[in-house]
């Protein structure tokens, strides 16, 4: 492993040199504000100090770069507990990152009931059936063309019943002698439709800040989401941030928030309880925007579940976003959606794109929630692995190869 420190004036140039020696993939391990040397210097701005790491052998997967970083927030747990972290904090958070392994194979072991399941029902169906049946389900029977497409959305875990309704609007639309351009053209924009505009955040105009909350099951990444959104509108956008976590269940999340707001040059409060937000609140009257990060919630713990529904109703949020991971799995997606169906209004953030080669729960949430898309995540890293919804993109990865080749 190499370990090396970097100086800048500030922040941002000290994490630039990193990059450029290290690669996106470095881990930052501390980060200081050191005073030049010198007597004449003593009284110059303080230089920022990042001490940064990385494999000599690291590969270039993400999962690799997750499981460093997890690693690295690990060890710092030791450390916490070392300098006074009682034993009951390192065993809450040991019970948290159990949950969250639970909930990655609950999603992949739904996603085998589901195939397993069409594979049951396809088993089931009568091996002989009636010249009139046969006849009736020739004339539905789908062209060759939609029938290619048919076969993508569902392999894209596009639920069945939107699928079909797609399918049904096409054959409305289409005219009789329809080529392949025509259907496939009808088809992009049906989907291009129900996906529809992106939104990102709307700021107040009133001169009060602008309240974000995200909130999301365990496992999704609401906090390095919550990072990158807050830096490109810090950085990009020149606005003035303030951070606020909730989620003091994982001690890992509240150090993860920290270092990025010191790397990031952000103010960080941290609640215990819905009765403390109006009062973080009020000590950032002079922000643009404030994030608050929210604990991850098994929708299974009713008690934790409604914690989170005072938090949310005491931050009175301008708005709400809801995180979901593109690596969960259709079931547990609709569970998902059923039991924060309390939000009145909200905006989809979806995660892991990297990590999935399946896009079909972004149309199915969009479709099942009918709320607006936002930003999708792709990475680790911050503030870079993120955008805004590109619904050209997804309507074509859903599509298939098909779509490219037509439009080249």
């Amino acid at each position: 492993m190499k370990i090396r420190r970097y100086i800048g004036k500030d922040a941002q140039e000290a994490i630039l040199k990193v990059r450029m020696d290290l690669g996106n993939d470095a881990l930052i391990l501390n980060t200081r504000k050191v005073r030049q040397k010198g007597f004449l210097k003593m009284f110059s701005k303080p230089l920022v100090e990042i001490l940064a790491a990385v494999d000599e052998y690291y590969g270039p997967t993400n999962k690799k770069v997750a499981a460093k970083n997890e690693i690295g927030f690990e060890k710092k747990n030791e450390l916490k507990t070392i300098n006074g972290f009682g034993k009951e904090s390192i065993y809450k958070s040991k019970l948290d990152e159990k949950e969250e392994k639970i909930v990655l194979l609950e999603n992949k072991i739904n996603g085998m009931e589901a195939v397993l399941n069409k594979i049951y029902n396809q088993i089931q169906q009568p091996a002989e059936k009636t010249e009139t049946a046969q006849s009736k389900e020739e004339e539905k029977s789908l062209s060759g063309i939609l029938q290619l497409f048919y076969n993508n959305l569902v392999k894209n875990e596009v639920e069945t019943d939107i699928v079909q309704f797609l399918i049904e609007r096409v054959h409305e639309k289409k005219k009789e002698n329809a080529g392949v351009n025509d259907t496939t053209s009808i088809l992009y924009s049906l989907i291009s439709e129900l996906l529809g505009k992106p939104s990102t955040i709307k700021l107040r105009e009133d001169g009060k800040p602008t309240v974000i909350v995200l909130v999301g099951p365990t496992g999704v990444g609401k906090t390095t989401t919550l990072a990158k959104i807050a830096a490109h509108y810090a950085l990009d956008h020149k606005k003035n941030v303030g951070l606020i976590t909730a989620d003091t269940y994982r001690i890992a999340a509240v150090e993860q928030l920290k270092t990025y707001a010191e790397i990031l040059g952000m103010p960080l409060k941290v609640v215990y309880s819905a009765d403390e937000i109006s009062e973080a609140l009020e000590g950032y009257k002079d922000k643009d925007i404030v994030f608050i990060d929210t604990a991850g919630r098994s929708y299974k713990n009713k008690p934790q579940f409604e914690e989170l529904k005072t938090f949310v109703e005491a931050s009175c949020a301008d708005e709400v976003f809801l995180v979901l991971s593109t690596t969960t799995g259709m079931k547990n997606c609709r569970e998902i959606i059923e039991n924060y169906s309390f939000l009145q209004d909200y905006k989809l953030i979806f995660t892991k794109l990297d990590e999935s080669s399946s896009p079909g729960v972004i149309l199915n949430s969009r479709y099942r929630t009918k709320k607006e898309l936002s930003f999708v995540t792709m990475g680790q890293s911050v503030p870079d692995d993120i955008e805004i919804a590109n619904v050209d993109k997804i309507a074509k990865n859903l599509l298939g190869a098909m779509v490219y080749d037509r439009s080249s």
